[in-house]
């Protein structure tokens, strides 16, 4: 008789290009979306290379979602965000926070901007959500 592993599940909280409609949410496909609206607290800045970053913080909001996704997926998210470890040179570092919906508050790994990288020619994003700052954009674009 065979032995079952369960795979490991880790709650995920998407922000930017993961979000359900952009361009990389391929890669969420098959993951559990357990709140499709719900936030964290941060900071978020436009890159200006068409992705933002979440910089923590305890003064403002993040707009995201949370996903469920196994140890394959998270290691997929893993590379797209090149997080390779901690105490590495990340594009962005992977950390736990607490995250509120409207069921209740979660702890789910964030990928943020690395406390050694310089955000200050970034653009803060005001409200908070990448999807409301992307239309925005292109409404004052004309």
């Amino acid at each position: 008789m065979g032995v079952m592993v369960m795979e490991k599940r880790h709650h995920v909280f998407v922000y930017g290009t993961l979000r359900k409609d952009d361009r990389n949410h391929k890669l969420l496909k098959d993951a559990v979306c357990i709140a499709s609206h719900c936030f964290t607290e941060g900071r978020l800045f436009d890159s200006h290379q068409g992705y933002p970053f979440l910089v923590q913080s305890t003064d403002s909001r993040v707009v995201g979602e949370l996903y469920i996704v196994d140890d394959a997926q998270l290691s997929d998210l893993d590379g797209l965000e090149d997080y390779n470890g901690v105490g590495k040179d990340n594009l962005y570092n992977r950390v736990e926070q607490v995250i509120h919906t409207g069921t209740g508050d979660f702890l789910a790994f964030v990928y943020v901007l690395p406390e050694s990288k310089n955000f200050k020619n970034m653009k803060l994003i005001e409200s908070g959500d990448w999807f409301l700052y992307q239309k925005n954009q292109k409404t004052s674009l004309g």
